[in-house]
């Protein structure tokens, strides 16, 4: 049985909204490796593509599934949908996405129109590494952040032929590679920050690595810090490093430097533009933080981008 047979027979449409679309819709993509010089054991071996597809739905639909042997990738653009797994429902929201573990029963529906997104089914050997590491989480969601070199990955993908050559199996089979293995990364760091409890560290101090991690373009001082929190900014300073490994402001600036690795390779924008959005009005300062804790300069540092694995938020909790 090939996968849109087995997506069929796999897939039915709820009865809990009046309007029925067609299943299909969302594999218009499918594709084909018997062009390939390899078994299709050896090919099974590899990450690959089952179906994909560039959707953009103007009508309500609600799909329920049976267990199939895939993984799905589930990228929002605009809108939202809503997954739902053992009496849990997840929200599709824009610029965040899905990872999904697809052998247990689910429901796909929309939730706000239009909803675009991306979708992948993906499987090969290979994807129970990746998933068995993602396993903890039901339904991994991660927030791609503004400068996220992922949307390009996932056009990259689509952009491959539905019979796959050789070449384009190779490239196919790195791009999820790495797509995997960023998402891994991603939740591994997660979970060693969430390590401690937090409740056990003080509401301003999570306040204060909020504001920083999500509004690090600011102006930040100490002083200001101070008098707003009614804490001692000596005692900002000690608490901040015991609960989160390094004082404020050099947490700050390790936020707004990650922030400029993100545009530095996956935008256009000059060394000036970048400095300012990501709170550095001295682009001298810049320079010089970037070359202290980076290594190089900006400028060699987007030299070297290819040598660089994409960055991506945490996901969400």
């Amino acid at each position: 049985m090939n996968f849109q047979e087995n997506y069929l027979h796999c897939v039915s449409v709820r009865k809990d909204i009046s309007v029925e679309q067609d299943p299909k819709i969302l594999i218009p993509n499918l594709y084909s490796y018997d062009a390939l010089p390899v078994s299709e054991s050896e090919r099974c071996a590899f990450l690959h593509l089952l179906a994909a597809g560039n959707l953009s739905c103007e009508d309500l639909f609600s799909f329920s599934f049976q267990p199939m042997d895939c993984c799905m990738l589930l990228y929002t653009q605009g809108g939202s949908g809503k997954l739902s797994v053992n009496g849990t429902s997840v929200s599709l929201t824009e610029n965040h996405l899905l990872f999904f573990d697809c052998r247990q029963l689910f429901s796909l529906q929309v939730a706000v129109l239009p909803w675009s997104f991306k979708i992948f089914f993906l499987s090969g050997d290979r994807l129970g590494f990746f998933r068995d590491l993602l396993h903890a989480k039901q339904a991994p969601l991660f927030l791609l952040p503004k400068f996220s070199p992922l949307p390009q990955t996932f056009s990259q993908l689509l952009g491959i032929s539905e019979s796959v050559t050789l070449p384009q199996f190779l490239l196919m089979q790195q791009l999820l590679d790495q797509l995997c293995t960023t998402l891994c990364l991603s939740a591994q760091e997660t979970d060693a920050d969430t390590s401690a409890s937090l409740s056990d560290i003080p509401a301003y101090l999570i306040e204060m690595k909020d504001l920083f991690d999500h509004h690090y373009a600011k102006e930040f001082s100490l002083s200001t810090c101070q008098e707003h929190y009614s804490v001692s900014k000596y005692r900002l300073c000690r608490e901040f490093a015991e609960y989160f490994g390094e004082p404020p402001l050099r947490y700050l600036n390790h936020r707004r430097l990650e922030a400029a690795k993100e545009m530095l390779l996956n935008t256009e924008l000059n060394i000036h533009e970048i400095s300012s959005l990501v709170g550095f009005e001295n682009v001298n300062h810049f320079i010089n933080l970037f070359k202290k804790y980076v290594g190089t300069t900006p400028n060699s540092f987007r030299q070297k981008a290819p040598e660089v694995l994409p960055v991506l938020h945490s996901p969400s909790q």
